[in-house]
């Protein structure tokens, strides 16, 4: 919806600017003043080219609306490039809380299994302590994914400025300024500054893969150690029965414990790396092809074009 009051309103700017020029070429031939009367053909070519230029971003967005639903999640019923990158965004957010969530009920897992102690009266030993680097690489992944959430939260309400303003307040804003030469710099540079944050930053942002299989299959992976009644930890009643705790050591040995947390800890890495690249790197990427447009084409639509009536 947000496009559609945008284009309206470019829509109205570029009638009334139109309108205002042809008074103005009407009033400099009923006063028989030129200089009035090129003025007005001038900014009335103006208009006429920032209408093709509505016309033009219009057909643009269509098509991009177009190409976004084949692209977007089955789960995402978005109206718009930029919306669809919000909704796959949104995913990824919630099913990094999932992961997360996940991740420290497996670290209090097998943290309850480093403090288990065996006593034979003269000795005691911990046979699980080394338990302790695996405890520490999942500790990290913590971390990490509360930072990606971080880099999601802010891409998320970046996006959203984008949304809410590229079309509605940056594109009519600039057809208005753009009519006048006094201002045609600035209006050019907002002209483009609504094509690129509402149709190539998202657009390149979709081009990167979306992290969500990986970190669902990770979180499956996570869900099957803390899950699994062989791995449940023995009642504290128990704690200080060696047979037990023995019992429970040869239990976890036969299961591959150690084997179910390699896979689990190499799924969680792979959907993380795969996290920073959809909403670190690709947004990083996006915007500098972003910047580079806006100065291009903010340089173009500021230029002039020569024409055999004066200069537009």
């Amino acid at each position: 919806m947000t496009e559609i009051v945008g284009i309206n309103i470019a829509v109205l700017v570029v009638t009334i600017s139109i309108i205002l020029s042809g008074i103005i070429l009407g009033l400099g031939r009923a006063i028989s003043i030129k200089r009035i009367e090129l003025f007005g053909v001038e900014e009335l070519i103006q208009s006429i080219i920032n209408a093709a230029l509505v016309g033009g971003i219009f057909v643009i967005i269509e098509v991009a609306q177009t190409i976004s639903k084949e692209m977007t999640l089955s789960s995402c019923s978005a109206e718009s490039m930029i919306s669809a990158v919000s909704c796959s965004f949104q995913a990824a957010s919630g099913s990094l809380n999932a992961l997360s969530g996940e991740i420290i009920k497996l670290s209090l897992l097998i943290g309850n299994y480093q403090s288990i102690v065996l006593n034979f009266n003269i000795l005691e030993i911990q046979p699980l302590q080394n338990l302790s680097l695996v405890s520490n690489l999942f500790s990290a992944n913590l971390i990490f994914s509360n930072i990606l959430l971080i880099f999601l939260d802010f891409n998320l309400m970046l996006l959203n400025f984008f949304e809410q303003n590229a079309l509605f307040l940056f594109l009519p804003l600039g057809l208005v300024l753009r009519s006048f030469f006094a201002t045609r710099k600035i209006g050019g540079f907002l002209i483009a500054l609504s094509i690129g944050l509402y149709l190539f930053y998202p657009a390149f942002i979709m081009a990167f893969p979306t992290p969500e299989p990986e970190l669902l299959n990770a979180t499956e992976a996570i869900i099957l150690i803390t899950n699994n009644s062989n791995y449940i930890v023995p009642p504290i009643v128990d704690m200080n029965d060696n047979y037990v705790i023995a019992q429970k050591i040869d239990q976890l040995s036969q299961n591959d414990f150690t084997g179910d947390l390699t896979i689990a800890h190499s799924k969680t890495s792979l959907a993380l790396s795969k996290t920073m690249l959809s909403c670190v790197f690709a947004p990083l990427f996006s915007f500098i092809i972003t910047i580079i447009f806006i100065k291009g084409f903010g340089d173009i639509l500021s230029g002039p074009i020569s024409f055999s009536l004066g200069v537009v």
